[in-house]
């Protein structure tokens, strides 16, 4: 939480005590002095943020949320505490609420730069990408730090601006030449563009400037890999593995890489797969008699659904829709859902065994947020083959499912498929791939990592599912 304005203006000694206190790390006492404070005058509202501001670092949020919402009624016109507001909002996991918080905010005040740009992040990690390129707009023009050019830099090229992006990412550079996600970034601009050379000299400019940026570091691996250096870029993911542990891409990437060298899958990858998705049938929450009637409702919201974009940007859905994040405003059946679904996983956690340095088995969740969103493919719908590069464990939920699944000359349309490398990668191996059948009610579990597509299927009936991340907050 920030303490930038009550800092800025001039406090009795009384507050400025505590202020010191925070600084010099003594929370403790800072907590009895603004207690004490509130014990005085009850509707202190410069008292009741400092004190929000010093309990929500050991956690104590519902508290805190209380204390900030007081202050606002008694002091609506103050920015700090809404900024601190929607902080604990994003903290404690509810983005929806958070989203309005700094939506008032950036009405009551327009050219504050820094509810701007929080605004754009919240709307930029809903993938409402148009929008959050128009508040740091607002931000940058109200003189927001030059670094927003990066942000900008990546909404842009979410909605396939590439060109506009790489100049974006250039004009951050222009601020700051030592600015290493800007470098980055504009790596992963060129890699768009195919100009790989590029894209490999700004990855390894980005990892000079911060030998600590695994994401530029398997970035430039994954240009190598793109440049016909199959066993350099093995050797990138290889040590980002080996230093910083379940990096994603690292772990989706290496063996393709390695096959890439020697024109083959490693030995035992589709028997890995086998072991690590894993299919778990859902029980109906409270309120439902069935699977079937609860599955009924799911589609019926999620047809209804105001966020479902078609082939949404940036996006692996294909002749489809695709909603919102649907826990960030919480609401039936999505609340049961939810509540079924943490079931499931939290019994699938207590299965599995720890490996030391697998990528995914090294480590459990304890604690997690859930992103959710659906999926609704009409005739010839496919996602193409991708990971979920947010998540530590993803899965998919079926909801209802065509009659013509499974037809096909294979016998598999519609079926869902691991393994298979994404469409811009020329393999000069044969994948080794594994496909599982959909089946209403039951939820497929898989490490983020592993490279997955839907196959098209044919038919005037949707194939509609709720896809899912697992983001952990804490570990068993």
């Amino acid at each position: 939480m920030t303490t930038e304005q009550t800092e800025a203006l001039a406090l009795p000694e009384r507050y400025k005590e505590v202020l010191s206190l925070m600084k010099e790390g003594r929370r403790k006492i800072a907590e009895e002095r603004c207690r004490e404070l509130l014990a005085g005058e009850p509707d202190d509202a410069d008292a009741m943020a400092l004190l929000a501001s010093v309990i929500v670092e050991r956690g104590e949020f519902e508290e805190a949320e209380k204390l900030l919402r007081q202050s606002l009624k008694l002091v609506p016109t103050r920015s700090v505490p809404w900024i601190n507001l929607g902080r604990l909002l994003q903290q404690t996991g509810q983005w929806g609420e958070a989203v309005e918080v700094y939506e008032h905010a950036t009405n009551l005040f327009p050219d504050h730069p820094q509810s701007a740009a929080t605004l754009g992040q919240l709307y930029q990690r809903a993938n409402r990408f148009a929008e959050a390129e128009a508040q740091y707009r607002t931000a940058i023009e109200n003189g927001g730090r030059p670094a927003l050019y990066v942000q900008l830099g990546m909404v842009l090229l979410r909605q396939e601006r590439t060109d506009e992006a790489v100049e974006a990412f250039q004009t951050a550079i222009s601020f700051n030449p030592k600015l290493a996600a800007a470098y980055g970034n504009l790596g992963n601009a060129e890699q768009k563009r195919g100009n790989m050379e590029a894209a490999a000299a700004a990855y390894e400019r980005a990892c000079e400037l911060n030998p600590k940026d695994t994401l530029s570091f398997v970035s430039m691996g994954m240009a190598q890999l793109k440049l016909g250096q199959a066993r350099e870029a093995a050797e990138v993911f290889e040590r980002a593995l080996g230093l910083h542990g379940p990096e994603r891409r690292a772990a989706a990437w290496l063996p393709y890489a390695r096959a890439q060298e020697f024109g083959e899958m490693p030995a035992g990858y589709r028997a890995e797969i086998g072991n690590l998705v894993v299919r778990a049938t859902l029980t109906p929450p409270d309120g439902y008699a069935s699977v079937a009637e609860f599955n009924e409702a799911l589609a019926k919201a999620l047809t209804e659904d105001p966020t479902i974009i078609w082939e949404p940007a940036g996006k692996a859905t294909r002749k489809g829709g695709q909603t919102g994040l649907l826990l960030d405003k919480p609401r039936e059946p999505f609340i049961a859902f939810e509540t079924s679904l943490r079931r499931a996983i939290d019994a699938h956690f207590d299965t599995i065994r720890k490996e030391p340095r697998h990528p995914y088995r090294s480590q459990v969740p304890k604690t997690y947020h859930l992103d959710l969103w659906g999926t609704l493919l009409s005739e010839g719908g496919h996602q193409h083959s991708h990971i979920h590069v947010g998540g530590w464990m993803s899965g998919v939920y079926y909801v209802a499912l065509p009659p013509t699944l499974g037809t096909g000359e294979d016998g598999k349309d519609g079926w869902i498929e691991f393994g298979h490398p994404p469409p811009e990668f020329e393999a000069n191996f044969e994948p080794q791939t594994v496909t599982y059948e959909p089946r209403e009610g039951d939820a497929l579990f898989f490490p983020s990592y592993l490279f997955h597509r839907t196959l098209p299927f044919s038919g005037d009936v949707r194939r509609i599912s709720l896809a899912f991340d697992v983001k952990p907050t804490s570990w068993r």
